[in-house]
């Protein structure tokens, strides 16, 4: 969860008790004569034994402590969403849907069964809380079974999200459910990601700072990036995510996204670390940059007025 921005200027801009006591009623039984009331048939009137069942997290629970990848049954204590805690549980998966119970061990990480977990958790979050997640300070992780619990049968995964105190930041206490608080009426917006000034050390965003957007701004959010696959992008396919947040940046503000977009807007996109992608995360967060400009407004749909194109 570590936190990396990279930004695009515009090119205007530079930058045993149980068997002891069956053994007593064995021996007592081949003693003699039986007992009144009694056949001597020690098994033809015995209950068969319970089926065992295998520890499986509930959804829509929370957690005092942070995320774990594996979770034993010895470390499972949940509490109400209403105590305080740090991580939600908004889906229980099984990876047996996904043909995938023949594994000896867990799926570790940064396997293609965690991927695949990974991508279901993502839309049981986005219905759970009524956007994608990374449209707020939440981050998305996944667990799975301990080795004991794997050999025991268990084949579930978890699907945990936590609020973080900036995007790819460390988790915060939390008392409230997350659910739907993302979209809808009862949606945070405090938890949703908005406007920000911006702070830049040689050329590289060192933080960016939430206000409201009637406030002097440089930065807005605009969207996600999905990236299509591939290995994590680095040097020569940086640009294809930059390239990507400009085209958020013109669908949310009403502009085209042709060759004069690079001369209206800069980029900042948020990198997730190379763990997180590795665990399935393809997709960035992108936000329109304007530095020489003090925004006071949002500028969703004001269209070409907001963002004209700048040569000189």
């Amino acid at each position: 969860m570590s936190k990396r921005w990279l930004l695009v200027m515009s090119k205007r801009w530079a930058p045993a008790v149980a068997v002891a006591g069956a053994a007593a009623i064995l021996l007592a039984a081949c003693g003699g004569d039986s007992p009144d009331g009694v056949d001597g048939d020690l098994t033809n009137q015995w209950g068969g034994f319970a089926e065992a069942t295998r520890f499986e997290p509930a959804a829509q629970a929370c957690h005092p402590d942070g995320y774990r990848s594996t979770v034993p049954l010895a470390e499972y204590q949940p509490v109400g969403c209403d105590q305080p805690h740090v991580l939600e549980t908004v889906h229980v998966g099984t990876f047996e849907d996904f043909d995938e119970a023949e594994l000896d061990t867990p799926p570790a990480p940064d396997s293609s069964e965690q991927r695949q977990a990974y991508r279901e958790c993502e839309k049981q979050a986005a219905d759970y809380l009524g956007a994608d997640f990374r449209e707020g300070r939440l981050w998305l992780g996944v667990a799975v079974p301990s080795a004991a619990g794997w050999d025991g049968g268990a084949r579930w995964f978890r699907c945990d999200l936590m609020e973080v105190e900036s995007v790819y930041g460390d988790g915060v206490e939390r008392q409230g459910t997350l659910a739907g608080q993302l979209g809808g009426d009862s949606a945070d917006p405090g938890l949703q990601l908005g406007c920000y000034q911006v702070a830049v050390d040689d050329s590289d965003v060192a933080e960016l700072s939430p206000v409201a957007c009637d406030e002097t701004h440089e930065a807005e959010f605009v969207g996600i990036w999905r990236a299509s696959g591939g290995g994590y992008p680095d040097g020569d396919a940086e640009q294809d995510v930059y390239d990507g947040c400009r085209e958020q940046v013109a669908e949310y503000v009403d502009v085209p996204a042709d060759d004069n977009l690079e001369f209206r807007t800069g980029t900042i996109a948020d990198w997730m670390s190379e763990q997180d992608w590795a665990a399935g995360d393809r997709a960035f967060r992108c936000y329109l940059w304007l530095p020489d400009r003090e925004l006071t407004e949002s500028l969703a749909g004001d269209g070409d007025d907001a963002l004209p194109i700048q040569t000189e």
